[in-house]
């Protein structure tokens, strides 16, 4: 249970870029950004009503790298970049995690798992296939968004977190709260969503956030960060597929070899070779236990 908890954040995520272009593109990116995040925190927060179980400072820097740095830089980048690029760049997610945490902790990295991220690197590159011309500031927003994230989740899993619901609910509100005053000054007020926006916005809050950032909280303190930094590689798979299936795009031969690259990479980062088919089968008959 706790590998499909933990596979089941980068599968949602990968969904943005669909339901951003499909029904969120009136809504300007700064204004997307505070709608996804404080909107969830808030909803997270009337399951377990309690003041923030960390200290003060901690609550703060969280919320500042992953909500209130990260949702805007995101955003900025999937407006700005193309699908295919955006993806591209967020497959070198595990790669930076791993740096950061060589060069902050001096923790070098799992050969294992380095290999893995190079190997999923490879395959998501031959599966997006991105065009040459790239606007830059997105690819700046992209790596930004990238950075902050990774040292904030590498930062996290040294936390002590008794109270996950209560972390993830609180992070998304004090980040949206540390963005909206920028946001509205930034983009003036909120444009009045239509219905189709509404069907956008309820996806973006509810699965998306609310249950993703419990579910990524849980499972960076479970797995740690080098494992859900090659789980991310689903998120730029999961976008394409939904390409294939909602705008009618098609898949070729290399493309194809990419999936597959991605699926070994996820596979071999799991377990060691001994223990990978015995692992998967286990997950698939739904013998692991949740620790949680």
């Amino acid at each position: 249970m706790n590998y499909l908890i933990a596979l089941s954040v980068p599968i949602l995520w990968g969904t943005s870029y669909a339901v951003i272009g499909l029904y969120l593109t009136d809504i300007p990116a700064p204004w997307l950004a505070l709608l996804r995040a404080l909107p969830a925190g808030l909803l997270l927060l009337m399951l377990r009503p309690r003041r923030f179980s960390l200290p003060f400072t901690s609550m703060v820097l969280i919320s500042l790298g992953n909500i209130a740095l990260f949702f805007p830089l995101l955003m900025t980048a999937i407006y700005l970049l193309p699908g295919s690029v955006a993806g591209t760049l967020g497959a070198t997610f595990p790669l930076v995690m791993m740096l950061f945490n060589w060069l902050i902790y001096k923790v070098k990295p799992n050969p294992r798992k380095l290999l893995c991220a190079l190997v999923g690197l490879v395959g998501v590159t031959l599966l997006l296939n991105p065009e040459a011309n790239v606007n830059y500031w997105g690819v700046l927003a992209a790596f930004g968004a990238i950075s902050v994230m990774s040292i904030t989740s590498i930062w996290m899993k040294r936390l002590v977190i008794n109270d996950i619901l209560n972390v993830s609910a609180w992070q998304l509100i004090i980040g949206g709260t540390l963005m909206l005053p920028f946001v509205y000054w930034h983009s003036g007020p909120l444009p009045v969503p239509g219905a189709d926006t509404w069907v956008g916005l309820a996806w973006l809050i509810i699965l998306n956030t609310a249950y993703g950032y419990w579910a990524w909280v849980r499972s960076l303190k479970l797995l740690g960060t080098e494992t859900m930094g090659i789980f991310s590689l689903l998120n730029p798979l999961v976008a394409v597929l939904l390409g294939v299936f909602l705008v009618g795009e098609h898949l070729d031969t290399k493309q194809l070899y990419a999936i597959t690259l991605i699926f070994a990479a996820l596979l071999l980062s799991s377990a060691g070779a001994k223990q990978t088919s015995v692992n998967l089968w286990r997950l698939l008959r739904g013998e692991r236990k949740s620790k949680i």
